[in-house]
């Protein structure tokens, strides 16, 4: 929901709260306030246990939690996504079906959309209104629209299977049909003020993560598909790779779609968000993190394991990475664009992305 400037200046007064300008768009001056310019740690929390967090970067601590915090409840079970759109921060919350509106300056619940079988990313489609992406293969496949002030659904546009990662280019949203827990290998591209559904785009198996490159075209990363394997009676006899992983690039105009690396395995991390692109360069996770040009030639850059996600701030380049250790501490840890280690910050359990206001 969009605040008038005055209003803010005296509430976040009131509060003792300093406001002062906040350059995000050269042109587009914004207030800034309690959680303005730090560093968010989305947390899934694990599953079942109603843990899931937002954690806070703050001068180099952590505080944990925040929703908690400001709100005197529980974000809910299994946080997927967070997106910032203007003033407000739109949180997916998977397990719960549900997607909260926080206010950025104070974390505070602006409104909760319930009632989603399988949420899991946001994207903006104008003033008024957002994307959410919802399924997971066996129904409910769909892009809702949902009303910022209601925090109600709107309208629908069906997709492919298990609708997952979106962006927004060129007038047009491209949604990654990751398969859920089917398959897909399709990328669906609608057009955000008619709704219409322009084409269905043929990419790899399962394309899961979504970014856009310093042309606004649209790179995916696809990760295979995996057969696994029962017998009569339901017991799991093991698994079979299908196909390798792959990373395709979508031209925003044409939509014209190109693989510009193919693998020869399936990467070995297993999170969510395995890609970022910044300034012209490509950075993916297998278990160590890769830099690639657009060409499809990749170099290592980071040595390490238990490696969940990846999120570049593009401010500074810095390359942060969510770790997720089987029996010890789940962390963000900070590293420069080059590589070197900055910072290791101990987190909620389960991150799988870092946010930049």
């Amino acid at each position: 929901m969009k605040k008038n400037l005055v209003k803010i200046a005296s509430l976040v007064l009131a509060g003792s709260f300093a406001l002062t300008a906040c350059n995000k768009e050269k042109d587009d001056p914004k207030p800034s306030g309690k959680y303005s310019n730090v560093t968010f740690v989305v947390c899934e929390g694990n599953f079942n246990a109603n843990e899931g967090s937002i954690d806070v970067i703050v001068d180099g601590e952590v505080k944990k939690d925040i929703f908690q915090a400001e709100n005197n409840r529980p974000l809910g079970d299994i946080v997927q996504s967070m997106e910032i759109i203007g003033d407000q921060a739109f949180i997916v919350v998977n397990n719960s079906g549900k997607v909260e509106a926080v206010n950025m300056f104070t974390f505070k619940s602006e409104g909760t959309c319930t009632g989603l079988s399988y949420p899991r990313y946001v994207a903006n489609r104008n003033d008024k209104e957002i994307f959410v992406s919802n399924g997971n293969g066996y129904g409910n496949d769909y892009v809702y629209v949902i009303d910022k002030l209601s925090m109600q659904k709107t309208d629908s546009v069906a997709t492919g299977f298990g609708p997952n990662s979106m962006v927004v280019s060129n007038g047009k949203l491209f949604v990654a049909n990751s398969g859920g827990y089917t398959t897909d290998k399709t990328v669906t591209v609608i057009d955000t003020k008619t709704l219409k559904i322009e084409k269905t785009i043929t990419v790899g198996d399962n394309p899961y993560d979504m970014e856009l490159d310093e042309n606004g075209n649209v790179v995916v990363l696809c990760k295979g598909l995996t057969n696994y394997l029962y017998d009569s009676e339901g017991n799991y006899q093991g698994s079979e790779i299908v196909s390798n992983s792959a990373i395709y690039t979508i031209n925003k105009s044409s939509l014209e779609a190109k693989a510009i690396k193919e693998f020869d395995h399936q990467l070995a991390s297993y999170g969510g968000n395995l890609m970022a692109c910044n300034n012209g360069t490509i950075y993916f996770v297998d278990n160590a993190v890769y830099s690639m040009t657009s060409n499809g030639e990749a170099s290592k850059l980071i040595e390490g394991t238990d490696f969940y996600g990846i999120s570049v701030d593009s401010k500074s380049g810095d390359i942060w990475i969510v770790a997720t250790p089987y029996g010890s501490t789940h962390s963000a840890i900070q590293y420069s664009k080059d590589g070197k280690l900055i910072k290791k910050y101990s987190v909620t359990n389960q991150p799988n992305a870092v946010v930049f206001d």
